[in-house]
């Protein structure tokens, strides 16, 4: 009956010992090892700086993976120094292993050689390929058209770009002061055919 008691005790002892064992491994800590506010990258190529990377906060991880909860706004540069694109987005991940970001909410990016601009709800862009590209639904807009589809790769600048999957485009009509001026009749007569084409 002794041996029987010692023997339980020594049962819960072990149980409770194995759960404590089994809490600590499930709470080892895996967040970020720096926090830092109001955050500057930047890249340079032979000496010159090509690329700025800012955001108002900033995690890093033991990894070396880093995370921009809050925005990100990135400039892109041509070996001159001129401003060609840039990037905003509501939060950011940055993987070390892939090096790779990953912007996402409300993703815009502005391109200055060809004036254009994109917006999408998520964006990759790897500065070794210095290109930008998504799986996700797109919309580009430049002077004169609208594009839209799904999916895209474009270079970082986004002078060119290709829209993997487009659903359409849609011609934007300058008007002109002499359009403004010889309103004639048959322009007049087919306002729902040209609101058709404006939608």
């Amino acid at each position: 009956m002794k041996y029987i008691c010692l023997l339980t005790i020594s049962t819960l002892i072990s149980a409770c010992s194995s759960g404590l064992e089994d809490k600590k491994v499930f709470e080892e800590y895996t967040g970020p090892i720096m926090v830092a506010d109001t955050v500057k990258i930047m890249y340079s190529d032979s000496a010159k700086v090509r690329v700025i990377v800012r955001a108002s906060k900033q995690f890093e991880y033991e990894n070396g993976d880093r995370e921009f909860p809050n925005d990100i706004f990135i400039e892109f540069y041509d070996p001159d120094g001129t401003m060609s694109s840039t990037l905003d987005a509501n939060s950011a991940f940055y993987s070390k292993e892939e090096d790779r970001y990953k912007a996402e909410g409300d993703v815009e990016v502005i391109g200055y050689i060809e004036k254009r601009k994109l917006n999408s709800e998520e964006l990759y862009w790897e500065p070794q390929k210095e290109e930008i590209y998504t799986d996700k639904f797109v919309r580009i807009e430049s002077a004169d058209q609208i594009s839209t589809g799904t999916g895209l790769v474009a270079k970082q600048d986004f002078s060119t770009y290709r829209i993997l999957n487009p659903s359409g485009t849609i011609y934007l009509e300058e008007e002109t002061e002499d359009s403004t001026k010889n309103d004639t009749p048959e322009l007049l007569t087919e306002p729902t055919k040209n609101k058709e084409k404006s939608n």
